[in-house]
């Protein structure tokens, strides 16, 4: 019988894609490209005399594979928001060969509607770190994270860090159907060489909220006020919730370093302009205090570029040894990971690009397809 998997893509509506809706655009497009979802192989056998076809909904409708690509193509969700307000439903078709095969990138938005449902698990922040969220999101997740696990044929988490917590808070009835599969870097594409010389920098990059622990570094700035006459330091990404730059800058005594221009908040950019400041930076830092996984520390690896990062939940799964941590509760520890972070050793950056090629979206899709296909017969 010829297995259907099906893409949520609920996650590709949002307007600026970071997080899970990059691990989303990832997946899809690893799907999108995996010819033998055609449902005929590469090399034209059969797989245990059966297909594989792909399909992608949101709701009650399928979308078609064109419409996904378009999305992608254009790296944001407001189009595909605009596309789904006014297209007309269609209900997923389902020949009587075909076994439905649902994978929910995020929450789960049904249950038991497919014969095989799985989920990606990013965290348990908002349950383990309730402080770092607003309230209705920690209620949320509270009343819907363990009913969703407990429906799933399989759950991927994207880091054994996130696995572990899954197995250790939420008991899953079935704890070998809790798989880590590692997500890949959400590149735009090759970044070219800069014009011209390009002033030292530091790139922070993170939504402005309290768990990405930005405040570790405008402390170290406001004691060490030296470092901004060698290095601006670039903190790039949206504002989420809590304090406002301005606000933060205020309170660490750095608003005149930012009039001028020293520090620098110019908030969300393209994928492509992410990517080009990434691969120029003297260094990423991304000082968060807890992830999932943690998509910016392989970006910037992937381009060669050092990161300094914390040592904290699953951040060392994805540096390993080609990143340099500090220990975000230890008083001056950040001082000693930057002055680390920025000695570099010959070979170091071709050592960063290689680590980062162990992660890839085909991989992660290829290895959610073997542990789908390994289920029981009935099942996948």
């Amino acid at each position: 019988m010829r297995r259907r998997f099906w893409l949520e893509i609920g996650p590709l509506r949002e307007g600026q894609y970071t997080g899970i809706s990059q691990v989303t655009a990832g997946l899809a497009g690893a799907m999108l490209g995996d010819a033998t979802l055609d449902g005929t192989p590469l090399d034209g056998t059969t797989l245990n005399g059966a297909g594989r076809a792909r399909g992608f909904f949101f709701g009650r409708a399928a979308v078609p594979a064109r419409v996904v690509e378009t999305a992608l193509t254009r790296g944001e969700g407001e189009w595909l928001e605009f596309w789904l307000a006014r297209a007309e439903p269609v209900a997923p078709a389902l020949a009587a060969d075909e076994t439905a095969i649902a994978i929910f990138p995020n929450v789960k938005t049904c249950r038991r509607g497919f014969a095989v449902e799985t989920q990606i698990v990013h965290d348990l922040s908002a349950l383990l770190t309730p402080q770092f969220h607003m309230p209705e999101t920690v209620r949320f997740h509270a009343s819907a994270m363990a009913a969703d696990i407990a429906s799933n044929d399989l759950t991927f988490c994207v880091s054994e860090a996130t696995r572990q917590d899954v197995l250790r808070y939420l008991a899953p009835p079935e704890p070998g159907r809790v798989r880590c599969v590692y997500p890949g870097p959400g590149l735009a594409g090759a970044v070219a060489a800069p014009d011209a010389p390009v002033e030292p920098y530091v790139l922070v990059l993170g939504t402005i909220e309290p768990r990405k622990n930005i405040s570790v570094i405008l402390e170290f700035l406001a004691a060490q006020p030296h470092v901004l006459t060698a290095l601006r330091f670039v903190f790039l990404g949206r504002h989420g919730w809590g304090e406002a730059p301005a606000t933060l800058l205020a309170r660490h005594g750095l608003a005149a370093a930012a009039e001028a221009g020293r520090i620098m908040f110019p908030g969300y950019v393209a994928a492509a302009a992410r990517d080009a400041l990434l691969a120029r930076a003297r260094l990423m830092i991304y000082p968060s205090l807890f992830e999932g996984f943690g998509l910016p520390v392989l970006e910037a690896l992937a381009l060669g570029t050092p990161v300094l990062t914390t040592r904290s939940s699953s951040l060392m799964e994805v540096g390993g040894t080609v990143a340099t941590y500090f220990d975000p509760f230890m008083p001056g520890d950040f001082g000693r990971g930057l002055a680390e972070a920025l000695r570099e050793t010959p070979g170091a950056r071709t050592a960063r690009a290689a680590w980062a090629a162990g992660f890839s979206w085909t991989r992660c899709w290829r290895d959610m397809l073997a542990a789908i296909e390994a289920l029981p017969a009935g099942e996948g």
